[in-house]
C-alpha cells in the first residue's frame, strides 16, 4: 500500500495544478453557484419590473356592455387603445390584448374573447392584466344585478372553493431541490472525474511519462490504485463542494423570489451525510469507467471524444428525477445512476426509502466493482498501454477510405467500429426517414422501411468495404439437426417471451393504444391479407433485421468479444432498436428473443437458423392475433399465463441446445481461441 500512496501523491500534486481540475473541483461550486442564482433572480426581478413599469395597452371590440370602456380607463395598469384590426394590431406591438365582445345569446349575457399573442412576454402579460379586469367588471355588474332585485350578495355563489397547501415552506423547498439538485450533482461527479481520467491516462499516454511511471519500483497494480484513488477523490471533492455550495446559497435567505412563495431550502445534515456517502461509490463508478476507457485512447483529443458521449449517456438516467408520476421502486433504485438520483431526490423532500436507498447504493457498489474490472484489464494489457502511434508518418487517404480500411487492407468481415457505426446510422435513418414513410404509407411504408432502410444499408456497407459476404452475413446451410434445433428453442423462447412480457405489467402499465395499433394492422379479412401481413410482419423482417443484427453486428463483434457478452450485447441493442416512443414494453421479450437468435446463429455459424426462428416467432403472432380470438386474448393480456407451459418452454430450449451441442459447427461459428 505503500505505494499506492507514493503515487497518489504524486499525481494529486499534479492534478491540483492542472487549471482545468481546479476550475471543475474549486471555482465552479465555490463561486459559481452563488453568482449565477444571484444574477438569475436579479435578471428574473429586472424584467419583471420591466413588464409592470409599463402600462398595458389593451383594446375593446365589438358590442361592449355599457359602461366598460370607462372601467377599463380608471384601471392605472391599463391604457384604452382604438384600434380596426386586432390581430394587425397584437402583431404590430400597438396593444398587448383585444377583448372581443359578442352577444351571449342569453337576456343579459355577452360573451367576450380574449385575444394575445403567446409568444411574447409582453402580450402574455396583457392577456393576463386584461382578464383580472373583465373579471372585476363582471363582479360589478353581478353586484348591481342583485342590489336591483334586493338579493343578498352570496347568492349568485352558493359555492364558494379554494385551495391550501399543508405543505410547510421547508417540505415545498426540499420537493424543489430534490428535482434539480441530484442532476447538478451527478453531472458535476462526473466533471470531477471527467478531466483528470483523460490526463491521468491518456493525457500521460501523449506526453510519454506513462512508461517512465510504469519503470518504477512500484508494482504496477500499485500505480493504477494510486490514480484510481486520485480521480475517486477528485471527483468526490468536487461532489462534496458542489453539494454544500448550493446548500449554503439558497439558505442564505436572501432570495426574493423564495420568500415571495413562502418557500424555505433546507436540508437536514443527516440527509447531508448521506448524500456525501452515497456519492463515493458513484464517484468511484465513473473514476473507473472513465480511467478504463482513456487508457485506450492515444490522445488527450481522443480520450475526450470518446469519453463525450459517455459522458451524455450516463447524464441521461440522472435526468428521471424531473419527470413528474415516477416512484422510488426496487427496480429503479438498481438502475445505475438513476437509482442514486431517485433516492437523492426522496431524501431532499424528507420522504426517502431506505430499503430503496440500500439496493441503489449496494448495485452502484457492485457497477463500481465492475468499473474496476474494466480499467485493471486495460492497465495490465501492453498492448493499451504501450500500443500507441508509431514515429511514421500516416498514409494521407480520405475519411471513407480510413473508415472502410483502417489498416490499409480490406478484410473479410467488418470490425465493431463498422458495425456500430451501420447500427447508428440505421437508427438515425428509421427516426428520420422511417416514421414517415409509416405514417405516409401505412403498411407499404414499413415495407419499404425495412428493405429500404436496413437491407440496403447492409448491401452498401458489403459493397463498399470489400467484405465476403459469406462470413459477413455467416451464409453457411445449416444442416436438419441444426434446423431442429432452431424451431425447438424459438417453441420455447416464445412463450418464455409471454411471461416475460406478463411480468412487466407489474411495473410498466399495458400499452393498450399499441396493442389496439396492433388489432388494426393485423386485421385479415381473408386468405390474401393473411398472406399479405406474413409477408409484411414475419418475412420481411426475418431478412432485413437479421443481415443487420445477426449478420454485420454479430460478425463485426465476435472477434472482439467472449461469447456471453457477444450473444448478451446483441440481444439487449436488437431489443433497444424496438423501443417506441409510446412505451418501453416490448424492449425487454424483444431483447429475450434476441439473445436467443444470437446464440443460435452464433453456435451454427449459419444466418438461416436465424432468420427461420425469427419468422416463426414473428409469423405466430400474426396468426394468433389475426384470428378471431383476438378480442380474447387482448383482454387476458395482464391474467398471468398457464404455468404449465413454461415447463414445456424450458424444456424445449434444452432440448434444442442438446442438439446445438451436437452438431458439427464450422470453424468460424466456434469462439475464437482465448475467448
Amino acid at each position: 500500500m505503500r505505494g499506492v500512496w507514493i503515487v497518489f501523491r504524486k499525481e494529486m500534486r499534479e492534478t491540483l495544478r492542472d487549471t482545468r481540475t481546479m476550475l471543475m473541483m474549486v471555482v465552479v461550486p465555490v463561486l459559481l453557484y452563488p453568482v449565477l442564482l444571484i444574477a438569475a433572480e436579479q435578471l428574473a426581478l429586472f424584467g419583471m419590473r420591466r413588464l409592470e413599469a409599463e402600462a398595458t395597452r389593451v383594446a375593446v371590440m365589438g358590442d361592449p356592455v355599457s359602461g366598460l370602456e370607462d372601467f377599463l380607463l380608471r384601471d392605472v395598469e391599463i391604457e384604452l387603445v382604438r384600434i380596426t384590426d386586432a390581430e394587425e394590431a397584437i402583431r404590430a406591438d400597438s396593444v398587448q390584448a383585444v377583448a372581443v365582445v359578442e352577444d351571449g345569446g342569453v337576456e343579459g349575457s355577452q360573451d367576450v374573447t380574449i385575444l394575445f399573442d403567446a409568444a411574447d412576454d409582453r402580450s402574455q402579460r396583457g392577456r393576463g392584466v386584461l382578464s383580472r379586469a373583465l373579471r372585476s367588471w363582471g363582479d360589478t355588474l353581478l353586484e348591481r344585478r342583485l342590489q336591483l332585485r334586493g338579493l343578498p350578495s352570496g347568492f349568485a355563489h352558493p359555492l364558494a372553493v379554494a385551495d391550501s397547501s399543508i405543505a410547510r415552506p421547508e417540505e415545498l423547498g426540499g420537493y424543489a431541490l430534490g428535482r434539480f439538485l441530484p442532476m447538478l450533482l451527478i453531472m458535476m461527479t462526473l466533471l470531477g472525474a471527467f478531466y483528470p481520467a483523460i490526463d491521468l491516462a491518456a493525457g500521460e499516454k501523449e506526453r510519454g511519462t506513462l512508461e517512465t511511471l510504469l519503470t518504477a519500483p512500484v508494482p504496477a497494480g500499485q500505480i493504477v490504485a494510486g490514480k484510481f484513488v486520485t480521480v475517486a477523490t477528485v471527483g468526490v471533492v468536487a461532489a462534496g463542494l458542489n453539494l454544500i455550495s448550493m446548500l449554503l446559497t439558497f439558505q442564505t435567505g436572501m432570495f426574493q423570489v423564495t420568500a415571495a412563495l413562502d418557500v424555505e431550502f433546507s436540508l437536514p445534515w443527516t440527509s447531508v451525510v448521506v448524500i456525501f456517502a452515497t456519492l463515493i461509490p458513484l464517484a468511484v463508478l465513473f473514476s473507473a469507467l472513465f480511467l478504463g476507457i482513456a487508457v485506450r485512447s492515444r490522445s488527450f483529443k481522443e480520450a475526450q471524444n470518446a469519453l463525450t458521449p459517455v459522458y451524455m449517456l450516463v447524464i441521461m438516467p440522472a435526468l428521471v428525477p424531473l419527470f413528474p408520476g415516477i416512484d422510488f421502486s426496487a427496480l429503479l433504485a438498481v438502475v445505475p445512476v438513476a437509482g442514486v438520483a431517485l433516492f437523492f431526490r426522496e431524501l431532499m423532500t424528507g420522504d426517502a426509502a431506505w430499503l430503496g436507498g440500500i439496493l441503489a447504493l449496494a448495485s452502484t457498489m457492485v457497477y463500481a466493482w465492475i468499473a474496476l474490472v474494466f480499467a485493471a484489464d486495460a492497465f495490465g494489457r501492453e498492448d493499451v498501454l504501450f500500443g500507441g502511434e508509431s514515429g511514421e508518418p500516416k498514409e494521407r487517404r480520405n475519411p471513407l477510405d480510413r473508415f472502410l480500411r483502417p489498416h490499409g487492407k480490406t478484410m473479410s468481415t467488418p470490425n465493431p467500429t463498422q458495425a456500430f457505426s451501420l447500427i447508428g446510422l440505421v437508427a438515425l435513418l428509421f427516426f428520420y426517414l422511417g416514421v414517415r414513410f409509416q405514417i405516409g404509407m401505412g403498411e407499404r411504408g414499413l415495407l419499404v422501411s425495412e428493405w429500404l432502410l436496413l437491407f440496403l444499408p447492409v448491401l452498401l456497407l458489403i459493397r463498399a468495404g470489400g467484405f465476403d459476404p459469406r462470413k459477413t452475413l455467416s451464409l453457411r446451410g445449416p444442416g436438419p439437426r441444426e434446423l431442429s434445433a432452431a424451431i425447438l428453442i424459438i417453441a420455447g423462447g416464445t412463450p418464455i417471451a409471454w411471461f416475460i412480457a406478463w411480468a412487466q405489467t407489474f411495473v410498466f402499465p399495458v400499452p393498450w393504444e399499441l396493442l389496439e395499433q396492433m388489432e388494426e394492422m393485423f386485421t385479415a379479412t381473408g386468405p390474401a391479407d393473411l398472406l399479405w401481413l406474413l409477408l409484411l410482419l414475419a418475412v420481411t423482417p426475418a431478412i432485413c433485421e437479421e443481415v443487420l443484427f445477426r449478420g454485420v453486428l454479430l460478425s463485426g463483434t465476435r472477434r472482439h468479444l467472449d461469447p456471453i457478452r457477444l450473444i448478451v450485447l446483441n440481444g439487449v441493442i436488437f431489443g433497444a432498436f424496438h423501443l417506441s416512443f409510446e412505451t418501453a414494453f416490448r424492449f425487454l421479450p424483444t431483447a429475450w428473443l434476441g439473445i436467443l437468435l444470437a446464440w443460435v446463429v452464433w453456435r451454427t455459424g449459419s444466418i438461416w437458423t436465424g432468420s427461420l426462428m425469427h419468422f416463426l416467432n414473428n409469423g405466430i403472432v400474426v396468426l394468433i392475433v389475426a384470428s378471431p380470438t383476438l378480442g380474447q386474448f387482448l383482454s387476458e393480456w395482464e391474467e398471468r399465463p398457464p404455468l404449465l407451459v413454461l415447463p414445456i418452454a424450458i424444456a424445449c430450449i434444452g432440448a434444442g441446445a442438446y442438439l446445438l451441442g451436437g452438431s458439427s459447427s464450422p470453424d468460424e461459428a466456434k469462439p475464437p481461441a482465448g475467448g
